[in-house]
């Protein structure tokens, strides 16, 4: 894939987003969903990023991310999607392409858009239709922002700076709140 036109910054939140081509998923089943995220941690993120929000769907994630190393993030996505996808096509006896280009990346440059953009990411089950509760996807942190699940991903740091409490975030995701402010940090094919 060609080099990013516009190159990671360090020390900057980024919206992360790729979605699989037109007819490919991403995730088949529930263990599919858990092998990426065993995988996720096993590569160790840290070094390079700080793992804010997440969603996954069958056939796009969401990120936002506050990055570190640029390039050392970069190399980890390669080498963790060649992995996931490897073993997934394995599992699966197929083969080709899943993404037609590396993943998508906007930075995030006011922090008044952070909160939002992680209701953003966390509704996207909602959205899709997929559940008629965000408690009942599993695959996000929403679980872990609203103080029901407890699992290592996500920096809590960012939480207790930002959010504060538990109830602080469940009653701003389910608060009406505008999207056109976020249309800048939002990708246009989700």
């Amino acid at each position: 894939m060609p080099r990013r036109s516009i190159p990671l910054l360090n020390n900057h939140y980024y919206h992360i987003f790729n979605r699989v081509i037109q007819g490919r998923k991403l995730f088949h089943s529930n263990d599919d969903y858990i092998h990426y995220l065993t995988l996720f941690k096993e590569i160790d993120f840290s070094l390079c990023c700080r793992l804010i929000a997440y969603c996954l769907m069958p056939n796009h994630y969401h990120y936002l991310v506050h990055i570190v190393d640029p390039k050392l993030f970069s190399k980890k996505m390669m080498f963790f999607f060649n992995k996931y996808l490897k073993s997934l096509n394995t599992s699966r006896h197929e083969s080709g392409r899943y993404f037609v280009n590396r993943f998508k990346a906007k930075v995030i440059e006011k922090e008044q858009y952070l909160l939002k953009l992680c209701c953003y990411i966390h509704l996207n089950p909602l959205k899709a239709g997929l559940v008629q509760s965000l408690e009942d996807w599993p695959f996000s942190n929403y679980l872990d922002f609203i103080g029901r699940r407890n699992l290592e991903l996500w920096d809590k740091r960012f939480f207790e700076k930002f959010i504060g409490s538990h109830s602080n975030y469940h009653g701003f995701i389910h608060s009406l709140w505008d999207k056109s402010e976020l249309e800048p940090y939002i990708f246009d094919d989700d």
